[in-house]
């Protein structure tokens, strides 16, 4: 029984999901629209954006393909979309299509959203690495929100490598000092990291209505896809969720008494 038991969760496990084929075929057309972007700054000269920057952006469109065909369920449905939530306004409107520049507040606005997605990821890293909703409230808004951090410092140390070897202006535009030296205000740096430190504010204040009210607010959907991407069924075909109650522990047991 527990041998047939393990088939019938590798077969479910195996399935693709509706949502695992929208991601894949978002992250589709959007590789096939940065090949168009790239193209039509080519004919204009590269005068906007420049041919390295437009291909490092294309190359940020293979990852969720990566992630599909090389870790499979290790990264969940929702995993995926939320990075592709993140490039496609952070890298495909913000780099490409250039809105950074044509709308002034865009970049406070994709940091901010990039505080509240990068929050997420940690969420996603406890849900991987032990069961989320057995640990404290203020050690789970702890670890987002670290995380969140670590990846807005990971970010302006992207940008800051970008301008120095692309010369860019993703941390702003140099100015002279008096002695003639030319050097980037740390204003937009520090004004990114405000943001992004709002963003997982707005997450940890998400949880915590999540974990008060007892009420799912989008939050408990995303710890269920984190743990596994579809709920395995048991031999009385109740449907369980080894991330959200007890159900799984016993099914566990049957399958191992079995």
């Amino acid at each position: 029984m527990g041998r047939a038991n393990t088939q019938k969760r590798k077969k479910a496990d195996g399935k693709t999901t509706k949502l695992r084929v929208f991601v894949l075929a978002f992250a589709g057309a959007l590789f096939v629209a940065m090949i168009g972007v790239t193209i039509w700054h080519g004919l204009h000269g590269f005068a906007a954006a420049s041919l390295p920057l437009l291909l490092s952006n294309l190359a940020l469109w293979l990852i969720p393909f990566a992630c599909h065909l090389w870790l499979r369920r290790a990264v969940s449905d929702a995993a995926l979309l939320i990075l592709e939530l993140f490039l496609f306004f952070a890298s495909f409107l913000g780099s490409c299509v250039r809105l950074y520049d044509l709308i002034f507040w865009y970049d406070s606005f994709v940091h901010t959203a990039v505080g509240y997605l990068a929050a997420l990821l940690g969420l996603f890293l406890l849900c991987k690495l032990s069961r989320a909703e057995q640990q404290k409230t203020a050690l789970i808004v702890l670890v987002c929100v670290a995380v969140s951090l670590a990846v807005a410092a990971i970010w302006e140390m992207y940008e800051f490598l970008t301008d120095a070897l692309l010369s860019g202006t993703a941390q702003g535009t140099p100015v002279e000092t008096v002695d003639g030296a030319f050097v980037t205000p740390v204003y937009d740096t520090m004004k990114d990291i405000l943001c992004n430190a709002g963003g997982a504010v707005a997450f940890a204040l998400h949880y915590l209505l999540h974990v008060w009210l007892k009420k799912d607010l989008g939050i408990g959907w995303l710890m269920r896809d984190f743990t596994t991407r579809k709920p395995l069924a048991d031999k009385e075909g109740e449907q369980t969720c080894p991330s959200c109650n007890t159900n799984a522990n016993n099914a566990e047991n049957d399958s191992k008494n079995s």
